[in-house]
């Protein structure tokens, strides 16, 4: 593949012995050829035409010696839109619907196996796509880009500055920070990898991944001293749920001093039920606990958004994150705030009318679990973020079929993945840069 070519060198820079593997012989510049004609052919995907051959064959015509020639064609390889757009012509023969699987599920080209069966015309039909896919999805690649869809499904695939105040939060350092990424990224590793992959554990688990400096961080039992590793604790018994409370989003969804309902409603709201927010019509900077020293953040928030204006989201919004509001601004437990007892009571209306009323996290967590609105919001942005494309564009039902799929193998993440490369492979897309950037979430989801 081109990786192995590109390990070490660079096209200005390039061994062709070393990259083939020809040793000297009186065959070595007929074997660089060939080697060159499959290089272009991995680029491009497909197997060459014999005029794109011939375009490779004029490479070693021009060139006085065999350095130059696969200089000559590396560049050719990769300056054309055949290697830097995924689909020229948007077809579907076996090489396209390789291509699409391949690209999918691992964000790279296909592999040996994929390109055999390519050439044998063996992805053909649905089995045969279930099938490829289903040995795909276990390879480590598969695996990280699941690990990366969780992420941008719980709004934690993009850096940010999770520092506290010092004064209020002494002992949340950096390595703490950097400790949280670490658990938060081994959980969802954990659950991707686990026979059942159950989209649900997202929600309701109530371990979590912790080593040592952590575990004193957040006051659970002892470990020693030598031991470095991660180990799963039950964290504040009957209190946590899964990712939703996840010391890593707590911070993340916070500012430096305060909690912040706001941000952890928006999470709930747009990541996780799929609900589309307009964005505020101003920037609003939050009310300062110094001018209010009496009131709970809950308090401030109903405070600074009892406006009608105002209510068109936060009627949302609020009652959504004041159900995690017994969690501080770095994710630790707590019972109070500014001396005043916490009030999780929150509530939602669903798309049918339904308002469902839930008082804390593991409340909120069993009803999202059981929520159609959360389960057709995760399918629809995993299906985004394995074919850039939007599912309606694939026909008006195909969402609910997944989502009824989706349930009846048990909420499984990977089989979930099988079943949108194996739904998508066989059709051109609609776009075709084979770099896109993502679209927002928020707006695939529901308008309310």
């Amino acid at each position: 593949g081109l990786g192995d070519v590109y390990k070490r060198q660079n096209p200005a820079n390039i061994n062709p012995d070393e990259a083939s593997g020809v040793t000297d012989s009186p065959e070595r510049r007929a074997k660089l050829r060939q080697f060159a004609k499959t290089l272009v052919e991995r680029a491009w995907r497909r197997p060459l035409s014999p005029e794109q051959s011939a375009l490779v064959e004029r490479q070693f015509d021009a060139a006085q010696d065999s350095e130059t020639s696969i200089k000559r064609v590396v560049l050719l390889a990769l300056k054309s839109p055949r290697f830097l757009f995924r689909e020229v012509a948007g077809g579907s023969d076996p090489f396209d619907v390789a291509a699409r699987l391949s690209f999918g599920l691992w964000d790279s080209l296909p592999d040996r196996e994929l390109w055999k069966a390519a050439s044998a015309g063996q992805l053909a039909n649905r089995e045969q796509l279930v099938a490829q896919a289903q040995r795909m999805v276990q390879d480590l690649r598969a695996k990280a880009k699941l690990r990366k869809a969780l992420l941008t499904w719980a709004r934690a695939d993009h850096g940010l500055d999770l520092a506290k105040d010092p004064s209020r939060f002494p002992g949340f350092t950096p390595e703490i920070i950097s400790d949280l990424r670490q658990s938060l990224e081994i959980f969802l590793d954990e659950l991707i990898e686990s026979p059942e992959a159950d989209f649900r554990r997202l929600l309701l688990d109530e371990e979590l991944p912790l080593n040592r400096r952590l575990a004193q961080f957040f006051a659970v039992e002892p470990v020693p001293e030598n031991d470095v590793r991660f180990q799963r604790f039950r964290l504040d018994e009957g209190k946590r749920a899964g990712v939703l409370t996840h010391p890593y989003l707590m911070t993340s969804f916070a500012h430096s001093t305060e909690s912040s309902p706001i941000h952890r409603g928006v999470f709930l709201a747009r990541g996780v039920l799929g609900v589309s927010l307009r964005p505020p019509p101003e920037a609003v900077a939050p009310l300062s606990p110094d001018l209010h020293p009496n009131l709970s953040t809950r308090e401030r928030v109903e405070l600074q958004t009892k406006p009608n204006a105002c209510m068109t989201c936060h009627g949302i919004i609020n009652p959504l994150g004041f159900t995690l509001e017994h969690f501080d601004a770095v994710g630790r437990y707590r019972e109070q705030d500014r001396g005043k007892p916490v009030n999780a009571q929150g509530s939602y209306l669903t798309r049918d009318g339904r308002e469902v009323t839930v008082n804390g996290a593991r409340q909120l967590a069993e009803f999202l679990a059981a929520s159609h609105e959360a389960h057709q919001a995760f399918v629809e942005q995993l299906f985004h973020q394995l074919t850039h494309q939007a599912v309606r564009a694939y026909g008006p039902s195909t969402l609910e079929t997944l989502v009824e799929t989706f349930k009846a193998r048990g909420f499984n993440i990977r089989d979930l993945a099988v079943e949108i490369m194996a739904t998508t492979a066989r059709h051109g897309r609609t776009t075709t840069a084979s770099s896109q950037t993502p679209v927002d979430q928020g707006a695939m989801g529901a308008t309310r």
